[in-house]
């Protein structure tokens, strides 16, 4: 992994064969000082496809009940990745394709870069936001409690 910021607060974010894409972000918003931001762009191919969605409307309690866990081998390429930084915390979704069907969903840690991947960061400075659970426990993007910044 190569991490490049401009002066205007953008960090790019390069990964090379068998980097870990979520886990690389992490350690690029920690690197670059990225509290809240925006992931504008990420495009890759992977060899390994973690993700999860929801496939239910009446949301059970525990995530562990409303989710689908995927777990794909292959080629897959990403066309797609963005989300939102709070608290230094990305929460990332994806949209890959492995030449006969398309998936989406959550990223998950383990999704191993096979060729590439490029992603694009922008910092957003003047608001402190963290995840908290909200209603049947879904974590909802809100003003930082505290005010500062969380000790993580």
């Amino acid at each position: 992994m190569e991490t490049f910021e401009s002066d205007d607060g953008h960090v790019f974010v390069r990964l090379d064969r068998g980097d870990l894409v979520l886990e690389s972000i992490v350690e690029a918003c920690e690197a670059h000082d990225v509290d809240a931001g925006v992931v504008v762009s990420g495009i890759a191919t992977l060899s390994t496809l973690n993700i999860h969605y929801v496939d239910r409307t009446d949301l059970p309690e525990e995530q562990g009940d409303r989710n689908v866990d995927l777990e794909l081998e292959g080629a897959w390429e990403v066309t797609n990745v963005n989300g939102i930084v709070a608290d230094g915390e990305p929460h990332l979704h994806i949209t890959a394709f492995d030449g006969e069907r398309t998936v989406g969903g959550h990223l998950e840690d383990g999704c191993e870069t096979n060729v590439l991947g490029e992603f694009t960061i922008r910092k957003v400075e003047g608001i402190d936001l963290e995840r908290r659970p909200g209603d049947r426990n879904v974590s909802q993007l809100q003003r930082r409690a505290d005010g500062g910044r969380s000790s993580r």
